[in-house]
């Protein structure tokens, strides 16, 4: 039995194999889509894991300078240096498509306004702090950049496969049976029509002899 309530006409068949033809084109496209969404997500995996160890790294390279300047310099001193230094950050945020699928690029910009103090009057890791927490300013924003990008992907790749799984296992096999259904009806019905003129082409040809 047909899963799709149909009347079984010629007309209501070449509609479902015009709607089975849509259905079959459209799969065809969600299956190609699902397959680049796919290889731009383990891509996306890949980036996001060396971004993350590399920030990771950053981060412990910058609190290690920074411990070393304290232990050079003490830590008052390193606070008041601190609060010389001028440096702004600015986030800009613009989105692209990757296959309908909006995505952050996100553009970290750092203002600096350096020299802030006599170099005389400083250590090195005082310097080495600054340009370790600003690199890893800008690893945070291609982290952030990454993470979204990552989690969006894959929302699409499941939408995606949830909609080619319906065409799949219900859609497309809804609009066979359907037109299996009619066919066999209209076949059923086309060798009784059949049937009954013959019999009554018999019966003239009896009533004639």
């Amino acid at each position: 039995m047909p899963r799709i309530k149909v009347v079984p006409t010629k007309s209501n068949l070449l509609r479902l194999k015009r709607d089975l033809t849509f259905a079959q084109e459209g799969y065809d496209l969600l299956e190609q889509k699902r397959q680049v969404l796919v290889v731009e997500l383990m891509a996306l995996i890949d980036d996001t894991v060396e971004t993350q160890e590399k920030m990771a790294q950053e981060l412990q390279r910058a609190f290690y300078a920074l411990q070393k300047a304290v232990l050079t310099m003490g830590k008052n001193e390193v606070k008041s240096l601190a609060n010389a230094v001028q440096i702004q950050s600015d986030v800009n945020i613009h989105m692209l498509k990757v296959m309908g699928v909006a995505v952050p690029k996100v553009d970290v910009r750092i203002t600096d306004t350096a020299p802030y103090y006599s170099p005389g009057a400083t250590s090195f890791w005082v310097d080495e702090t600054i340009q370790r927490f600003k690199q890893v300013l800008t690893d945070m924003g291609r982290l952030a950049e990454l993470r979204v990008s990552l989690l969006r992907l894959a929302q699409e790749v499941r939408k995606t496969v949830r909609r080619t799984n319906a065409l799949e296992k219900i859609a497309i096999p809804d609009y066979k049976d359907s037109i299996k259904f009619i066919e066999d009806s209209l076949e059923e019905s086309e060798r009784g029509t059949f049937a009954m003129l013959k019999l009554v082409k018999e019966r003239l040809e009896k009533k004639k002899g």
